[in-house]
């Protein structure tokens, strides 16, 4: 019988290599990326190719489909030959193939696979289909493995011990993107449990709904993209009004308790935004209703002036935002693994990695980190990535191909797009692609392991 999603495979071999270069392609939405990592012992990770095209939506208002994936079929082959007049001199091709595999749409996701696997298989070099959300938890890791480098530059042992990949598993993922929305508890490469996901839209989506009824005609028609979500940040707090950081701190005043939190936040308006599951301490996300609450708002006040659209945005970010950092506080309190995970750091800091698109609004891990101090949980520290890394890209696709294959993981070449595709390692499937995956040779079935401090 045909196995529905073909599985990761585990060599013996792959953990031993000294150097490896990897070439990625990401396509899992209307972004075509490629990159060309390499990770050798004793030097710093370098990245020699890392680049991006988006396919221009703002005639259709937001993505479509298929002018998504005309721009994948159009910007992979250039991307490529790019990436390869990029490689050393001593090695005319990489020594991995990775593409994204899942989740996403399976038209976006095929275009990357196809050409990653014609690469793989004409090179002769192994395959690696990679979880794109598991790429985004493990991005902090390509940071670190990042920082410093400087090509030449021979590490003594003292250096590469400090070099060691960090943050080092377990550790609290939280995945805010346009497609998702989730609360992880991330124990080893390929280990991963769900402790709360949305059950409606996802925050990004939800962002670009709601900016597309705050933003003026004017203002939409002045973004270069249809990530409008993107934009909304910057149309709230807007930097010709002083510094965005002290912007942050003078709007946003922490609840000091969950009575607090459920109280109503006047906006100084005839409107107010609800904060979504204030009655329940579901360990859940949800931002429809805001998004909801937006559009009537909006459509019973056309004629909005841009004071108030700008608080509107103000207090729509804010909902979302305190609802995220809401449900993690619960999450802290309530779930038994997020509970004993914190309980086994001690004295010690227990890091939560903030990861996708909607990481690069920098007034979300304000919103996150002062509430967290204010409700007393300053040993949870929160680590975001750069700007440019948080948004889809290839690096991070590059990077845990990088860490999956020295993990002895490669991918059949048999293998189709998985558009549905948890994290969760107690769900059919997982990062690993399907729970008792065997040992290559062994016959020994693969449990999670946390990884060693």
């Amino acid at each position: 019988m045909l196995n529905a999603r073909p599985r990761l495979q585990r060599q013996s071999l792959a953990g031993g290599r000294r150097r490896l270069l990897t070439l990625a392609i990401e396509s899992s939405c209307d972004d075509t990326a490629v990159a060309i990592l390499r990770r050798q012992t004793g030097r710093p990770t370098q990245l020699l190719f890392n680049e991006r095209i988006a396919s221009d939506n703002r005639a259709w208002g937001g993505v479509n489909p298929i002018i998504a994936v005309m721009g994948h079929h159009r910007s992979l082959a250039p991307l490529v030959s790019r990436a390869m007049a990029a490689l050393p001199p001593d090695q005319p091709r990489p020594d991995v193939v990775a593409a994204t595999r899942g989740p996403g749409l399976p038209a976006y996701l095929s275009a990357g696979l196809g050409v990653a696997k014609g690469l793989s298989l004409a090179w002769g070099v192994p395959f690696l289909g990679i979880h794109h959300l598991q790429a985004h938890a493990l991005t902090p890791r390509l940071v670190h493995a990042l920082q410093g480098a400087d090509d030449g530059v021979v590490m003594t042992e003292t250096e590469m011990e400090l070099q060691a990949v960090r943050p080092v598993f377990p550790f609290l993922t939280l995945i805010v993107s346009g497609g998702h929305t989730q609360l992880l508890v991330s124990t080893g490469l390929t280990c991963h449990s769900v402790i709360a996901e949305t059950i409606d839209s996802a925050i990004g989506n939800a962002l670009d709904q709601a900016a597309r009824h705050i933003l003026t005609d004017a203002e939409i028609k002045l973004c270069p993209d249809v990530q409008y979500g993107r934009h909304l940040e910057t149309f709230a707090f807007p930097p010709e009004l002083g510094d965005v950081s002290q912007q942050h701190a003078s709007f946003f005043q922490p609840a000091l308790s969950r009575h607090d939190e459920q109280m109503t936040c006047h906006s100084g308006y005839e409107w107010a935004l609800p904060g979504p599951l204030k009655d329940t301490r579901r360990l859940a996300f949800s931002f429809g209703g805001i998004t909801s609450h937006v559009e009537t708002i909006t459509k019973r006040r056309p004629d909005m002036e841009l004071a108030e659209r700008r608080q509107l945005a103000r207090h729509t970010l804010q909902a979302m935002f305190q609802h995220v950092a809401s449900r993690l506080c619960i999450a802290i309190v309530d779930s038994d693994p997020v509970r004993r995970l914190a309980d086994s750091f001690c004295d010690k800091s227990l890091r939560l990695i903030l990861a996708g698109g909607v990481a690069a609004n920098r007034f979300l891990p304000h919103v996150l980190r002062t509430t967290l101090a204010a409700r007393g949980l300053p040993r949870l520290e929160l680590v975001v990535p750069p700007l440019e890394l948080c948004t889809d890209n290839a690096a991070m696709i590059a990077w845990t191909a990088d860490e999956m294959f020295r993990a002895g993981w490669q991918t059949d070449l048999s293998v189709c797009a998985e558009p549905k595709w948890s994290m969760d390692s107690a769900l059919r499937g997982g990062v690993d692609g399907g729970s008792g995956v065997e040992e290559e040779g062994t016959g020994q079935r693969v449990v999670c392991r946390d990884e060693p401090p």
